[in-house]
């Protein structure tokens, strides 16, 4: 018996969306600030921003009739993708970089999507050109759709993600907010939706490693060239070597007045635990990085005192298991006989 095909929901959605903006606790007082805050966009249901924008993408394709679909990544990207596939009866293929952290890629196997690792992707420059230039022709050739998280590729998906900027205008008038940076399409859009919203746009600042600068660069030495280069950086998804987005960035970053903050790989690492440690945040060392570029703007004067900063966090810490282990190791378990436990709850009693 043939099977039915299945049927098109009137809206493609796992719940995405309207995720919490919290306030710091621990890591604004201890550095002489009052407002800062936290938009958890690891609440989505495959724990990153970008199910906003695959939800999107998937309502284009069904729309267009199509049952298969080709996408690049390197984590979260093809992560949601591969859920929202299963969900809609799609079959996908997802070009990644051979360091793709295991938890995203665990995510998109067990969904069902097919990934194929290419090397150097994502860090050179070169192969990374010639990958795009390669699916951008398939795509083009054979009617198959290409998800790229990016406003060059799929502007309609990435309106979609705008929608941050209202979420947190919906809670909080910000003076400062704080957008990793990696090819450039998440800090465009929240820039975008900022200056559409009608409000006073604040200062969006775009943070990026130092171990693949392509916007911040440019901002830095004043030009509007984007350079390709090398990249080095351990950050998960901060890793786009080529200019797909960081044109646009740059010139949203200069129209809203912010600042391009280079940050070191450690720095990152660090905002990481941080947040974990002090904050109860469990993000992926990208979802750390506004942070990271917080504390740099904090220590140079960029943030006052009693203005109002928010941090996205872009992706939970399950995406990045290596780094979650990295920071467990520096809090040990320890083992002891049951007829020891008296003096580990004398240790307990001691701490109250």
């Amino acid at each position: 018996m043939t099977a039915r095909p299945r049927s098109r929901p009137p809206a493609v959605t796992l719940g995405e969306g309207n995720t919490p903006l919290v306030a710091s606790v621990a890591v604004a007082p201890a550095n002489g600030a009052s407002r800062l805050f936290f938009k958890l966009e690891t609440c989505n249901p495959s724990g990153s921003y970008k199910d906003r924008f695959i939800s999107a993408e998937i309502a284009r394709i069904l729309g267009e009739g199509a049952g298969t679909c080709v996408a690049t990544s390197s984590g979260n990207t093809g992560s949601a993708l591969a859920a929202y596939c299963a969900r809609y009866g799609l079959r996908c293929f997802v070009f990644v970089n051979e360091n793709a952290p295991t938890g995203k890629l665990a995510q998109m196997q067990a969904h069902g999507a097919t990934v194929i690792r290419i090397p150097g992707f994502i860090t050179d420059f070169r192969v990374t050109s010639n990958v795009f230039g390669t699916l951008t022709n398939f795509s083009r050739e054979h009617r198959v759709p290409l998800i790229v998280s990016a406003f060059r590729y799929c502007p309609e998906g990435m309106r979609s993600v705008q929608r941050i900027a209202a979420e947190i205008l919906a809670r909080e008038t910000p003076d400062h907010v704080f957008v990793p940076v990696g090819g450039g399409g998440l800090y465009s859009a929240i820039v975008q939706g900022f200056q559409e919203s009608g409000q006073r746009v604040p200062k969006v600042h775009a943070v990026q490693p130092e171990g693949c600068l392509t916007t911040v660069a440019s901002f830095l030495r004043g030009t509007n060239e984007i350079r390709s280069v090398n990249s080095t950086t351990r950050i998960s998804g901060l890793s786009v070597p080529s200019d797909i987005d960081a044109g646009r960035a740059l010139l949203k970053l200069r129209e809203c007045e912010g600042q391009g903050i280079p940050v070191s790989d450690e720095e990152v690492f660090s905002a990481q635990r941080m947040l974990l440690e002090k904050e109860g945040i469990c993000g992926e060392p990208a979802g750390a990085t506004a942070l990271a570029g917080w504390l740099s703007a904090r220590r140079s004067g960029i943030v006052g005192d009693d203005e109002a900063s928010v941090c996205l966090v872009t992706g939970h810490g399950f995406k990045d298991p290596a780094s979650i282990e990295d920071a467990a190791r520096r809090h040990p378990s320890a083992t002891v006989e049951s007829d020891d436990l008296d003096d580990v709850l004398s240790e307990v009693l001691s701490g109250c």
